[in-house]
Order: C-alpha cells, then sequence, then structure tokens
C-alpha cells in the first residue's frame, strides 16, 4: 500500500473551494444571465398577448361584443377595449425593457367581426432592450394567431 499514489480528501476538497471561488467571481461578469432572464419576460409577455387576442376573438364570436386591441404611441403598453363606447376592458402596462409595435413600425389596432376576421391584421412584433424579437401573426382572412421568432 506504500507505493500507491493520489490525493487525499483535504486536497480535492481544496481544488473543489478554489474551483468555486473562480467561477463565482467569472459568472456574474458576463451577460448570459441577464440575457436569458429578458428573453423569459419577453415569452410569458408573447403569450399574453396571444391570449388576449384570441380572447377578444371568441368574445367577438360567441357573445357578439367587439373588443379592439390597441397598443398605445409609446409601444409600452396595450389596451383592449370595447369597440363601441371605448371603454377600457384591460390595460397591460409591459415590463420596462419591452416595447410593441406593428412589425412595419407604428401603433397596434387590431379587432374581430361577429364571424372571427380580423380587422386590422397584421404581425406584431415585441422586443426587448437586448435586441430579441418575438412575432405575432394574425393571418387576414382565417384571423388565425401564431407566435414565431428565434427566441421562441
Amino acid at each position: 500500500m506504500k507505493g500507491e499514489e493520489g490525493l487525499t480528501l483535504i486536497e480535492l476538497v481544496t481544488v473543489l473551494a478554489l474551483l468555486s471561488i473562480i467561477v463565482l467571481i467569472v459568472i456574474p461578469l458576463t451577460d448570459f444571465f441577464d440575457t436569458t432572464k429578458s428573453n423569459v419576460r419577453l415569452t410569458l409577455i408573447a403569450r399574453e398577448v396571444v391570449n388576449d387576442l384570441r380572447y377578444i376573438q371568441q368574445k367577438s364570436i360567441f357573445e357578439g361584443e367587439i373588443l379592439r386591441f390597441e397598443s398605445d404611441d409609446t409601444g409600452t403598453r396595450y389596451y383592449i377595449k370595447r369597440k363601441d363606447d371605448n371603454e377600457n376592458i384591460k390595460i397591460k402596462n409591459l415590463p420596462e425593457g419591452i416595447k410593441i409595435s406593428k412589425k412595419d413600425g407604428g401603433k397596434v389596432e387590431i379587432y374581430f367581426n361577429q364571424m372571427g376576421t380580423p380587422i386590422g391584421a397584421c404581425t406584431i412584433t415585441l422586443k426587448n432592450d437586448k435586441g430579441s424579437e418575438i412575432y405575432i401573426s394574425v393571418a387576414v382572412v382565417t384571423g388565425r394567431i401564431m407566435i414565431s421568432g428565434r427566441n421562441y
């Protein structure tokens, strides 16, 4: 047994402790976690926008109530309003760093008729401050709502 060589438990624990300290110093200097968190927020907001658009469409079809999806001029919030009296049903302030607009720029305004066909169909862009984008397309004739984008 005298000729065997290897590491003692103390040596192994010391090496692991030093490596852990190095990793804890280096990782916060990278932008990895901040970018990932921003992309996750963007995906969650995209899903909420899709759910709101589908809600508006279903409300128009089944109850005959025409609601409108509209973003503000700054792209930092959107509204669900009654088309007739312009009453706000929902106001959603987007998280800091996320903007909503049409793909070609400008304010989003979509509503659905009683057949579920969209008026003002377009592709909506959600963009975060890290440069990631998610697109929400509302098909012109069918009213199908789809999400696409590199991070989705």
